[in-house]
């Protein structure tokens, strides 16, 4: 649905739109099935990476390319944002699926981790305690409630930690660039027209007089 129809690059924009309906239908089948089930969560982490890092870099090139910060623009990056981190999360809860052994949820009973005779929308508590773990990585706050454990939990940890704060670094730099041209070139545009301005404060005063 984000893809825009144009002409040029159709091909490309085919097949985007098709990873988003291939990360959709990844998820519904991952959330739909048994928890046993533990392969069916390898398609959503795969097409959730490749979707999400596509859309990012997406929406990366058309808030650089906008001539000037509106509100749309704000919220496109905020949004950005907050995919980035919901999408982390699905691919921890996937990844804990295949590897059950993959964080240690210190905050849970035993019970609610280790639960496998029903779908993953049988267990909210796992479902939110690492949302929780994916926000935390991308903010980089570490409070150490959950910890990694095996190597693929770690390096998706790694990862999110990582792309949080680049992705706050270009687009601050897009936005702050973006908002300083746009002040200096009003401010070229009120020096190249002095003339204006003095004859505006000629009638500012013509009117005084008049008064």
């Amino acid at each position: 649905m984000l893809a825009r129809k144009v002409k040029h690059h159709a091909w490309r924009e085919r097949l985007y739109q098709w990873l988003g309906w291939a990360a959709f239908l990844s998820l519904w089948f991952w959330l739909l099935t048994p928890s046993h089930w533990t392969y069916s969560g390898i398609p959503l982490i795969w097409s959730w990476i490749l979707f999400v890092g596509w859309s990012l870099i997406r929406l990366v090139k058309q808030l650089s390319s906008e001539r000037q910060v509106s509100e749309m623009v704000l919220m496109g990056a905020a949004a950005g944002y907050l995919l980035l981190g919901i999408s982390a999360g699905l691919v921890m809860n996937a990844l804990y699926t295949v590897e059950p052994n993959s964080f240690a949820l210190l905050g849970l009973p035993n019970q609610a981790v280790t639960s496998t005779n029903h779908s993953v929308m049988n267990t909210p508590h796992r479902f939110a305690e690492l949302n929780y773990f994916a926000f935390v990585c991308l903010t980089t706050v570490g409070f150490g409630g959950i910890k990694p454990i095996l190597p693929a939990a770690r390096m998706v940890s790694v990862a999110t930690s990582i792309v949080g704060p680049l992705y706050l670094t270009l687009m601050m730099g897009a936005l702050i660039s973006r908002f300083s041209g746009n002040t200096n070139s009003r401010w070229l545009n009120k020096e190249s027209n002095p003339k204006d301005t003095q004859s505006s404060q000629q009638e500012v005063t013509t009117d005084q007089k008049d008064r």
